[in-house]
């Protein structure tokens, strides 16, 4: 608790300056004289707790602690004396710091005298440099150093040696010693000496900036006096271009190479006469203008774009400053036309033709960051085509085209030959529509999900224009009366051919959807996503509406399988005169088909033979549809036959009043029943032979299982 053992007081011989000695051999003295107090507070507490405790106890002590407070006392003078000393070393302490203060304050002092000598004496010999470089002179003091002479001299010496074909480089030197000296002299601004250089300084920068604008003029200014095309220097502009990015004053051989170079060039080349070509209004000049405009950049600036000093991300910005900008504000003050959308088949001419310009400008950009900084150069440029505008004009050009074609019907000839094409002028207005809207000459490629939109929206106005007339058309058809096709009210809808016609055209345009619209689509879309990835979005984004086409044709071809079969099912009750043919008649056992039989399916060839194109694969699958319906229908009719030619061979058996009739029939080798049954077993099997040159095999038909095993011939 103590820095000292409370218990050395109670030794019999108690050495205050001994005890001194120890305890300020291990701790600061005033912590001593400290914790001498707390320790004598400390047993003055403890006695008045004894006196209030125990009166006997308290004598005990007293007896106990005689002698202590003589102990204590004794050490007041030595402490006093110690305190004493120590104060007298904290007084020479603080002089000999403040002593040492003063003198590293002057020493400090004097290094920064030093160092502004220094940095003068640079920043001096510095602007004698440059302007022994810039040819400059400038009065001295008498007292000149002999060195300062002998840098003017240098100076002085370099300029005239390099003169006049290397003074790029050195104007190029001369602005890296200027933008040394701005800097320098900026760290020291509140330097008097150096102070007094600002005038001299702005002397330098008004010549240098004098020197690179006339060294500047003259590599870039065509030479007129000779009359021959001037060629500029890449290298001495280069260093120049460096030097003015070295001061920080790019935008100065901006300007003078738009002004000096560019601009007049533009004034001669874009003319609104130029621009009309052939035909006043029609723009076909524009093409011819960025020609020219690209071949006179290649020509004459193109080794200067190239530079690194112009490609870099901190550059001089010719591209977009000396060349783009001049010809932005030259077509907008004197080519206005040129961004009119009146005309969308101008529009279209002049905006892809600015845009491929565009493009060719860009191959001047050699690294990302000048890329990147051209295009956001450009970007008002972009900006500034009226592209929504032309949409709805291209919008309502499409639409105008389809909306004449709504209601027309096919031509007569279309009903009764082949069908080549569409039968429909709807169905071939809606394809060529949709496939212009992605060719060139409609197409740009900033409408993109305008023109995506506009898709889905020419197939969905396709498939309402034929969804319910086509449901109502189904009804009529099926109802099979002279007057249903009127309940349908659509002119292009009022017969059957009509619907056969519908789901021909059907079956085209999901073809040339897929062969020709998707592929398009899907060209235009790769540019933004890649190869595979285009064609699953175009293919999702079509998805729908090709399987709403889909389900239409398949309308269409349902209705033809009940027409067609209900057709060919008109020659089925020819079957019934075979029970004339062999009852009671005593003719031979027959040994070929009928004749009515190859007629059955004579309708389903004559629909396939005008149709069958138009069907693909559904052809095998129609044909089996109409065929089972028939053999269905056949089969019936056949067993009704042989039922009652049964039914009468038992009648006549019974009847024991014809018996000589019934004798001779019941003589005979081969019945009028069974006659009957070879009869069908021979149609049968010529049925199944004209069956299977449709690619049909009715032998696996239920129906015709059943009637076979009835009618096939039974072994002895």
């Amino acid at each position: 608790m103590y820095c000292f053992d409370a218990s050395a007081f109670d030794a019999a011989e108690f050495n205050a300056t001994l005890f001194l000695e120890e305890c300020q051999g291990r701790n600061p003295i005033a912590q001593v004289h400290r914790d001498l107090e707390l320790f004598m507070q400390s047993l003055e507490n403890q006695m008045v707790a004894i006196i209030d405790k125990d009166y006997a106890e308290f004598l005990q002590l007293s007896i106990k602690l005689k002698g202590v407070n003589s102990s204590v006392l004794s050490l007041r003078t030595p402490l006093s004396q110690i305190l004493e000393r120590v104060q007298a070393v904290k007084e020479s302490a603080y002089i000999l710091v403040s002593k040492a203060e003063n003198q590293v304050a002057e020493l400090e002092r004097i290094q920064r005298q030093k160092e502004e000598l220094q940095m003068s004496i640079s920043i001096s010999e510095r602007l004698h440099l440059v302007e022994g470089l810039l040819g400059l002179s400038h009065e001295e003091a008498e007292d000149k150093s002999e060195n300062d002479t002998l840098d003017e001299h240098e100076g002085s010496l370099l300029a005239s040696i390099l003169a006049p074909t290397e003074q790029s480089i050195l104007l190029e030197r001369a602005a890296r010693i200027v933008l040394e000296l701005q800097y320098r002299i900026a760290q020291a601004a509140d330097i008097p000496h150096i102070l007094a250089e600002e005038p001299r300084m702005a002397l330098i920068e008004r010549t240098l900036r004098e020197r690179l604008e006339a060294e500047f003029a003259t590599e870039i200014v065509p030479d007129n006096f000779y009359a021959r095309e001037h060629v500029m220097n890449a290298t001495n502009v280069d260093h120049l271009l460096r030097a003015y990015l070295l001061l920080q004053h790019p935008s100065i051989p901006e300007e003078m190479i738009a002004r000096l170079v560019v601009q007049p060039f533009l004034d001669e080349t874009m003319t609104r006469g130029r621009l009309d070509g052939g035909h006043r209004g029609s723009c076909e000049g524009l093409s011819s203008i960025y020609s020219s405009i690209l071949s006179f950049v290649e020509r004459t600036l193109g080794a200067v774009l190239r530079l690194s000093v112009c490609q870099s991300s901190i550059s001089v910005d010719i591209l977009g400053q000396s060349i783009w900008k001049p010809i932005h504000d030259t077509m907008r003050s004197k080519l206005a036309e040129v961004f009119t959308p009146a005309n969308p088949d101008r529009f279209y001419h002049t905006y892809t033709t600015s845009m491929s310009f565009i493009s060719s400008l860009e191959q001047f950009c050699t690294t990302k960051a000048s890329l990147a900084r051209f295009r956001a150069t450009v970007k008002p440029f972009h900006d500034g085509w009226n592209v929504a505008i032309y949409f709805q004009l291209r919008q309502n050009e499409l639409n105008q085209a389809i909306t004449t074609s709504l209601g027309k019907r096919p031509t007569e000839d279309i009903l009764v030959r082949d069908v080549a094409g569409f039968a429909f002028p709807v169905s071939t207005q809606t394809l060529n529509m949709a496939v212009k809207c992605w060719a060139d000459g409609t197409y740009i490629a900033s409408l993109l999900p305008q023109f995506a939109r506009f898709l889905l929206h020419l197939l969905s106005t396709y498939c309402e224009y034929w969804h319910d007339p086509l449901g109502r058309a189904l009804l009529a058809a099926k109802a099979m009366t002279k007057t249903s096709f009127e309940d349908v009210n659509h002119p292009c809808l009022t017969s059957c051919d009509d619907v056969y016609c519908l789901g021909s055209d059907l079956h085209r345009f999901i073809h040339e959807v897929n062969g020709q619209v998707m592929p398009a689509v899907t060209a235009r879309v790769s540019v933004a996503l890649p190869d595979e990835d285009a064609a699953t979005f175009v293919s999702q984004l079509l998805e729908d509406h090709i399987k709403a086409l889909e389900a239409m044709e398949l309308q269409c071809w349902d209705a033809a399988i009940f027409l067609v079969a209900e057709e060919c099912k008109k020659v089925l009750p020819a079957l019934r005169s075979i029970k004339g043919q062999y009852q009671m008649t005593n003719k031979p056992l027959p040994t070929t088909a009928s004749m009515y039989v190859p007629t059955i399916a004579r309708p389903l060839h004559e629909f396939l033979d005008k149709w069958g194109a138009c069907l693909g694969s559904f052809a095998t699958t129609l044909s089996t549809q109409v065929l089972l319906s028939n053999v269905d229908m056949y089969a019936s009719l056949a067993f009704e036959l042989l039922k009652s030619a049964t039914e009468l061979e038992e009648s006549l058996r019974s009847r024991k009043t014809q018996r000589a009739m019934v004798s001779s029939a019941l003589d005979d080798t081969v019945s009028d029943t069974d006659k009957m049954r070879r009869q069908l077993w021979l149609d049968m099997q010529e049925l199944a032979r004209i069956s299977s040159t449709l690619t049909v095999d009715i032998a696996a038909f239920p129906s015709f299982q059943r009637l076979h095993a009835e009618v096939s011939p039974k072994e002895n």
